[in-house]
């Protein structure tokens, strides 16, 4: 099972490494950047939370928001298949306690799988009832801008 889990974890660091990807030009000084042809430079930085966070190069945004929807999509989709070839070699096996014991793991992978999908939601029902009043549209703008690359304000 642990060779799963490391499988997984490269997996994982690969997609995220190959799918943000930034793109680095090299010029000597005579040059003009400003030129409409270097237009699609991506050097900019953004705030979020009203200032709360400030000069955040665009590629962390980038890669957070890829990271969130990986783990969002591909953790509770794993967790499901597990728990439901655990479940058939026990039924294949045919002994009643260990079918009893595979129901239950898959239940409870079940439950982790649709807590992990709807982490942004918890966290937003968190933030609601921790922050104050004047800070929680702050947090969502930047847990939003991180996490759903929206209200993000280019500097």
């Amino acid at each position: 099972m642990k060779k799963i889990y490391v499988l997984f974890a490269i997996i994982s660091l690969f997609v995220i490494q190959f799918g943000v990807r930034s793109v680095v030009y090299a010029a000597d000084e005579n040059v003009d950047l400003t030129d409409e042809s270097y237009s699609n430079l991506n050097t900019g930085k953004v705030s979020c939370g009203g200032g709360m966070v400030e000069h955040i190069p665009k590629s962390v945004v980038k890669t957070a928001n890829t990271a969130y929807k990986i783990i969002q999509v591909v953790v509770p989709i794993i967790l499901v298949v597990m728990g439901m070839i655990t479940l058939i070699k026990s039924i294949t096996a045919g002994k009643d306690d260990e079918i009893k014991k595979a129901q239950m793991a898959f239940v409870k992978k079940l439950i982790v799988g649709a807590l992990v999908f709807f982490v942004f939601v918890i966290v937003k029902l968190l933030i609601s009832v921790v922050a104050d009043a004047s800070d929680k549209g702050n947090i969502m703008k930047c847990a939003n801008c991180f996490l759903n690359n929206e209200d993000c304000v280019s500097e």
